[in-house]
C-alpha cells in the first residue's frame, strides 16, 4: 500500500469494501434463486396504480405479457401481498423478488375495463446474471491483486481502474441489489448511481488500458484520450431509459453501444499490436489473443440480441468469456518468452471473423432465401433453412484457408515474409547446378 498513489489508496480503502458488500448481496440472491420482473409502467402520481405500457425487458426469453394474459393499458393493483399504488418500473423491479421468493412466477392482480382479474407473472431467473458475476469477481480480484503485488506502473493502474469499474457495475446491476434494498431507500438509488457511473467509465478505461499495455506509453495526441469518452453519454442515457420504463429503447441502445465499443476495443488492440516493437509485440500476443477470445463472443452476443431480443440470454452468457482475460494477461506478463502462439492467434481471429459472418448470414440471409425457395419450389421453409444453413457452414473451412494467410500477412509481417522467402528460396536452390552457383 505504501507504493500506491493517494487516489489508488482511496479507491482500495473505499470502493473495494463497497464492491465486496454488493457482490455479497448478488451472490446471496443467486443462492436464494430469486428472480425479478422488468416491465414498462406508467404511473400518474403516488396515489394512482401503474398502467402497463407494453414494453418488456429483453432479459425475458419469452413474452411475459402474453403468457400472463396481460395487455397494454392494464392497470396493475397488487403483486403478491404488496400494493402497487404509486409504483413504477423500478418499484416493481424491487418488489417482485421480495414477493416471489424462489417461485418462478408471482401472483398479480390487475384491472381491465373496470373488471378485476388475477394471473401469474413470470420472473426473470436470477441465474441469467451468473456469468456476469463470475466475470466481475475475476476482473475485480485480479485487478486488486495486480495493484497490490506488482509494481504500480501506469498499465497496472489502468487495469485496476478498469477492472474495479466493471466489478462494481456488474455487481450492482439488476437484480443483484433488489432483494436487500427497500423500494424508495437511499441505498437503492446509490446502487443505481454506482452502476450507471461505473458502466459509463468502463469503456473509456478499457481503451486507456489497451493504449498503455505493455509499454506504459500513453496514446499519442489529445484525440486518442478524448474519443473513448464518447461512449459514456449513450451508456448513461440508455441505462437511465431502461430504469425509467423506456425498456425497449434502453435495451436496444445498450446492445448497439456495446457492439460498437467491442469493435473499437478490438481495433485499438490490433492497432497497438501492429505499431509495437518486436519485444512488445511478442509480449502482446497472449494479451491480444485473450482480448479476441473475451470480447468477440460478447460482440456477437450483443449483435444477435439487438437483432433478435429473444436471444438476450446469449448476450448475458457471452459475458462469462471475459473472465478468461486475467489468465491471458498473466501469461503475457510472466511467460511471453516461453510460449509462441502466432498460428493460434491468426486461426482464432480467422474463425471469429467467419463466425460473425456465419451468424449474420444465418439470421439475415437464410430465412429470406428459405422463404423464396418455399415460394418458388414449394419446399417447406423450415427445411429450406436447414439446407441453406448447412450449405453456409460448409463454406467456413475453405474460407478459413484463404482468410488465415491474409491475417498472418497483417498481424505477423515478419513471419509471413520469412515463410514466403523460404518458399521462394527452396526452388531456387534446387535449380543450382554447381557449388559456385549455389554460393
Amino acid at each position: 500500500m505504501s507504493r500506491l498513489s493517494p487516489l489508488d489508496k482511496a479507491l482500495v480503502l473505499i470502493l473495494v469494501p463497497i464492491w465486496i458488500v454488493i457482490l455479497g448481496f448478488a451472490v446471496g440472491l443467486q443462492v436464494q434463486g430469486r428472480g425479478t420482473a422488468l416491465l414498462g409502467l406508467s404511473v400518474e402520481d403516488s396515489q394512482s396504480h401503474p398502467v402497463l405500457t407494453g414494453q418488456v425487458s429483453a432479459q425475458y426469453a419469452w413474452d411475459p405479457l402474453d403468457r400472463a394474459g396481460l395487455q397494454t393499458g392494464d392497470r396493475l393493483l397488487r403483486v403478491g401481498d404488496a400494493d402497487l399504488r404509486g409504483v413504477g418500473t423500478l418499484g416493481l423491479f424491487v418488489l417482485v423478488p421480495q414477493e416471489a421468493g424462489r417461485d418462478p412466477a408471482v401472483p398479480l392482480v390487475f384491472e381491465r375495463e373496470g373488471e378485476r382479474r388475477t394471473t401469474s407473472l413470470d420472473v426473470i431467473p436470477a441465474a441469467r446474471t451468473r456469468p456476469i458475476l463470475v466475470t466481475a469477481f475475476a476482473l475485480g480480484a485480479s485487478a486488486l491483486l495486480l495493484l497490490l503485488r506488482a509494481r504500480p506502473t501506469p498499465t497496472v493502474r489502468a487495469y485496476f481502474h478498469m477492472g474495479l469499474c466493471f466489478a462494481l457495475g456488474a455487481s450492482t446491476q439488476k437484480p443483484a441489489t433488489a432483494l436487500f434494498l427497500p423500494q424508495w431507500s437511499v441505498g437503492l438509488y446509490a446502487a443505481i448511481a454506482i452502476s450507471i457511473v461505473t458502466w459509463a467509465a468502463f469503456i473509456p478505461l478499457l481503451m486507456r488500458f489497451l493504449f498503455l499495455f505493455p509499454d506504459d506509453l500513453p496514446p499519442g495526441g489529445r484525440w486518442h484520450r478524448i474519443w473513448p469518452w464518447f461512449f459514456a453519454p449513450p451508456l448513461v442515457l440508455f441505462i437511465g431509459l431502461a430504469h425509467t420504463g423506456w425498456i425497449a429503447i434502453g435495451d436496444l441502445g445498450l446492445f448497439v453501444t456495446g457492439a460498437a465499443s467491442v469493435a473499437a476495443a478490438l481495433g485499438v488492440a490490433t492497432f497497438k499490436y501492429r505499431r509495437a516493437d518486436p519485444v512488445a509485440r511478442r509480449q502482446m500476443k497472449w494479451a491480444v489473443f485473450g482480448i479476441y477470445c473475451s470480447l468477440l463472443p460478447i460482440g456477437v452476443g450483443v449483435v444477435l440480441a439487438a437483432y433478435q431480443p429473444r436471444l438476450t440470454w446469449l448476450a448475458y452468457l457471452s459475458f462469462g468469456t471475459l473472465a478468461l482475460f486475467p489468465v491471458f494477461l498473466l501469461v503475457s506478463v510472466a511467460r511471453y518468452n516461453h510460449i509462441d502462439i502466432d498460428r493460434i492467434l491468426s486461426a482464432t481471429a480467422s474463425y471469429n471473423v467467419l463466425g460473425v459472418l456465419l451468424a449474420a448470414g444465418a439470421l439475415i440471409l437464410v430465412p429470406r432465401m428459405a422463404q423464396a425457395m418455399s415460394s418458388v419450389a414449394g419446399v417447406d421453409a423450415e427445411t429450406g433453412q436447414v439446407v441453406f444453413s448447412l450449405a453456409l457452414a460448409t463454406v467456413v473451412i475453405p474460407a478459413h484457408r484463404r482468410l488465415r494467410p491474409q491475417i498472418d500477412r497483417v498481424l505477423f509481417k515478419d513471419r509471413y515474409a520469412l515463410d514466403h522467402g523460404i518458399a521462394e528460396l527452396l526452388p531456387t536452390l534446387s535449380a543450382c547446378t554447381d557449388a559456385r552457383e549455389l554460393t
